[in-house]
């Protein structure tokens, strides 16, 4: 009995009922899942419905034969790649090329050999598994080019093509999107007092307590030491604001413990809107909301500012100091 199954689900297609319940019979007793279609028709609609890794399928039957169903396939279903094999009466070269022009990976004559026919399918499994594993080598390669390793939010380069794409829709959108600007404040001192390895759990929990807060829907990278940015796409000033307010208690009201310690930090929160139809650069939005942080910093620190792509108002007037930050508190607990 073959004992490497891997769970291996395979989907036999066939019109012919002995036919079915050979198949059936030798891939159970091999420890496959067997799932059974008696026509074409029958294992496209399963196809659509759930992934099978191997397809068995006949090559001649009324309405949908198997070449035809191996092109649908390969047309259609490409988000995990199906190993198919073809069963034929044909022996002659050109028709099983014309199966293996249409999809198929391999095929088998009949009757078929069992023997033959199980080592075909370790040959599928093979493939598969080899597959799968350079799908997952390419997503972790993926990781490494666009997370920060740290705090495991997108990185600089990420974040910025995220942001340009944001400031890029709102040319045609119906609602303006915020950007924040986010700084641990004295961070420094977290690296000198309790090292850098304390400071880097800082960095890693205060992401993850951003990320914790943020929607599904809401980008956050790491921006540069201890800075991150957020895009709140959707979003008005309002109620960006709101949402950097819960960050800032988040951070403030939990110390994070570490190598025995438990350390206090606090985050200074720079916003900026830009409004529906906005044309102008994403670095423009940038450096208002790192104007407005600049002002939380200049102000105590451990508050959200609003800033403005008006510049007669993005640093001389910001729109919400410590004092208006308390009155959001005062409104988000009541």
């Amino acid at each position: 009995m073959d004992q490497r199954k891997d769970n291996f689900d395979v989907l036999v297609v066939d019109d012919d009922a002995v036919t079915r319940a050979q198949l059936r019979f030798l891939l159970l007793r091999n420890g496959y899942d067997v799932t059974i279609a008696s026509s074409g028709e029958e294992g496209w609609d399963m196809l659509q419905q759930r992934h099978f890794p191997i397809v068995i399928t006949d090559w001649s039957m009324p309405g949908m034969n198997g070449p035809d169903l191996c092109r649908l396939v390969r047309e259609n279903l490409d988000d995990e790649y199906l190993y198919m094999i073809l069963l034929t009466g044909m022996t002659e070269k050109q028709q099983v090329a014309k199966g293996l022009e249409a999809g198929a990976d391999d095929y088998i004559t009949k009757p078929f050999d069992s023997g033959e026919l199980l080592a075909r399918l370790r040959v599928g499994r093979r493939i598969l598994s080899l597959q799968r594993s350079m799908r997952e080598t390419q997503l972790e390669l993926h990781e490494m080019a666009h997370q920060d390793g740290l705090t495991k939010v997108m990185n600089r380069r990420a974040i910025d093509g995220h942001l340009s794409d944001a400031i890029a829709r709102l040319a045609r959108a119906t609602h303006p999107s915020t950007v924040a600007l986010l700084d641990i404040d004295f961070f420094k001192r977290v690296n000198d007092t309790y090292g850098h390895q304390a400071g880097d759990a800082v960095l890693q929990e205060v992401a993850a307590r951003i990320r914790d807060i943020l929607r599904k829907t809401d980008k956050i990278g790491r921006y540069g030491g201890e800075e991150f940015i957020a895009i709140l796409e959707s979003a008005d000033v309002d109620d960006a604001a709101e949402v950097a307010e819960r960050i800032r208690m988040a951070v403030q009201e939990l110390p994070i413990e570490h190598g025995g310690h438990e350390i206090s930090v606090t985050i200074s929160i720079g916003l900026c809107e830009a409004p529906a139809g906005y044309s102008g650069s994403s670095a423009l939005v940038v450096e208002r909301a790192d104007a407005a942080l600049y002002e939380a910093k200049r102000g105590g620190r451990n508050q959200v500012v609003l800033g403005s792509l008006e510049p007669e108002s993005h640093a001389d007037e910001p729109l919400l100091k410590a004092a208006g930050a308390e009155r959001l508190t005062a409104d988000l607990a009541r």
